[in-house]
């Protein structure tokens, strides 16, 4: 017999091994067992969660010689029709290659039909929301009030896509997708059966490997399997996923705390020369950033990484080293680039810049101090306040953190990141995303000279007094001096940088020599 992939072979037979959905199996066994059982349903949720594999349990359900019964036995002709794809009554439809009004309307005219050898017809709609609008309004009818031996079963991963009037024929369940721990059981246990040598670590990285997804873990599996001829060992796990594992991306988190700049473009070099994509070392620093965040804030979210022990205790030791805000942003420079990777025909310089912005932004940290007390023992109380500032009603004053006392303009460079951060904190977002584009060049008689990039940057900061007010604020804030902001172009101090105007003109010669090589095109108007 030909080989049959593993989420295939060990698709669930029966309610209770539908994996990470208790709320939907549950449900649909107690309606089955009531007698309760709806005529249409919609199935939602991400790809490779389960929901067809659900429907065909329902069917089985339904139809199976013993039943109806919440419990098919999975070895009758009819269960074992429908496991194999068989069964005439279980009608399985492709709504992406079957959208039309006139596939819908043939459906409609098969619906009459008695069942052939079974006692209720399941049909069972796969991708609905691909349907067209026609063949929605075409098939209100006979969702609405389907025959009595008729049970439609509809599954999306869109289902925002689907008709309001449709949704409202049909109970709807949300399929989740399922947990780490979960998907970990399901690997071990098909190992077991297969007699697969499996180390825990890949059976890890194979989980998170899946984001949620059953199929998507077994599918790596079996590729794993014919990988490695053996053994199934991280190593296998990092060369089928393209090689971004934790190591590399611990080693990037420390490099970061260092403040190494040499050493993390070393790091990105060494990445690009292995032909890892940069997009998914990106979304790895993403999360591990974001469990740097989960830890840093409460420790006991150990346990819900679901990382080795080893992994987790580096992680956790990272994760102490720095401030809930260093973390924080961190993740917005991270978050920040992997939008831009999406669109960029230079990712290797956004990444190079982010990890320069990062190293950056950790400049000056303080080490955060670890307290000591007996495993149990109560934190200590706060030293009582004095009698009259117990009796007083005013409320206290607001804290003010201390100057960082440093202001020469090599500081405010080494701390530019600082203030753009400040200034998001202080409700400046605008100001702050127009400063990007922007570099400290000189603190001379109180003038602090700031070079732009780009005309328009420039333009909006020097019309705007509130935009250098709140700059200046900032920098008085965290460096202790009272500023006055001067910008300028990079060309500007040799007298060349172009006015508004003149860029506005260059820019119409250039369209026209575009619309020139396209003559009575559309791109005229």
């Amino acid at each position: 017999m030909p080989y049959l992939s593993l989420y295939r072979k060990y698709r669930p037979r029966s309610f209770g091994e539908v994996v990470g959905q208790r709320h939907v199996a549950q449900t649909l066994a107690n309606a089955v067992k009531a007698d309760r059982v709806a005529h249409a349903y919609l199935f939602c949720g991400p790809r490779g969660t389960g929901k067809t594999s659900t429907a065909r349990v329902l069917a089985m359900a339904l139809n199976c010689e013993r039943g109806p019964t919440p419990e098919p036995c999975g070895t009758c002709h009819t269960c074992q029709r429908i496991i194999a794809g068989s069964a005439l009554d279980v009608i399985e439809i492709d709504a992406a290659s079957n959208r039309g009004i006139d596939e819908i309307r043939e459906l409609r005219d098969r619906v009459a039909l008695a069942p052939a050898d079974s006692r209720t017809k399941v049909y069972i709609i796969d991708e609905v929301h691909m349907l067209t609008g026609e063949a929605f309004n075409a098939f209100l009818k006979t969702l609405e009030e389907p025959p009595a031996h008729v049970v439609f079963i509809l599954a999306t991963t869109e289902p925002h896509r689907v008709l309001p009037t449709i949704l409202s024929r049909c109970q709807r369940f949300d399929f989740h997708r399922v947990g780490v721990r979960d998907i970990e059981t399901v690997i071990r246990g098909i190992a077991e059966k297969e007699g697969i040598e499996l180390d825990d670590k890949a059976v890890t990285m194979l989980a998170h490997a899946a984001d949620g997804s059953v199929r998507d873990a077994l599918t790596l599996l079996d590729q794993a399997i014919a990988y490695a001829e053996g053994a199934v060992t991280p190593e296998v796990i990092t060369e089928i996923l393209g090689g971004i594992d934790f190591e590399l991306i611990a080693e990037f988190a420390d490099v970061f705390l260092k403040r190494d700049i040499s050493a993390a473009l070393a790091l990105i070099e060494r990445v690009v020369a292995e032909g890892k994509d940069l997009r998914q070392l990106v979304g790895a620093l993403i999360e591990h950033y974001r469990n740097l965040l989960l830890l840093r804030v409460d420790r006991r979210g150990q346990q819900a990484l679901a990382l080795p022990e080893e992994a987790a205790k580096r992680t956790l030791a990272q994760s102490l080293a720095l401030s809930p805000g260093e973390i924080a942003h961190s993740l917005d420079l991270l978050a920040e680039t992997d939008r831009e990777l999406r669109f960029s025909g230079q990712p290797r310089l956004l990444v190079e810049l982010a990890a320069v912005r990062i190293c950056r932004g950790l400049e000056g940290a303080m080490p955060v101090e670890k307290e000591e007390r007996p495993a149990g023992a109560a934190k200590a109380a706060p030293a009582p306040k004095p009698p009259e500032q117990a009796e007083s009603a005013e409320p206290p004053a607001e804290e003010v953190s201390e100057p960082l006392a440093e202001a020469d303009i090599d500081a405010i460079k080494r701390r530019w990141d600082e203030v753009l951060v400040h200034l998001k904190k202080a409700r400046e977002t605008g100001v702050a995303a127009f400063l990007r584009e922007s570099v400290p060049v000189a603190l001379e008689d109180g003038v602090l000279t700031l070079a732009f990039n780009h005309l328009f940057h420039h333009d909006q900061m020097v019309k705007d007094e509130k935009r250098q007010q709140a700059l200046a604020d900032a920098v008085e804030k965290l460096f202790g001096v009272q500023v006055r902001i001067r910008c300028r172009l990079p060309e500007a101090a040799e007298g060349a940088a172009p006015s508004a105007k003149e860029e506005k003109a260059e820019q119409g010669d250039r369209l026209q020599d575009v619309l020139s090589m396209f003559p009575g095109s559309e791109l005229e108007e």
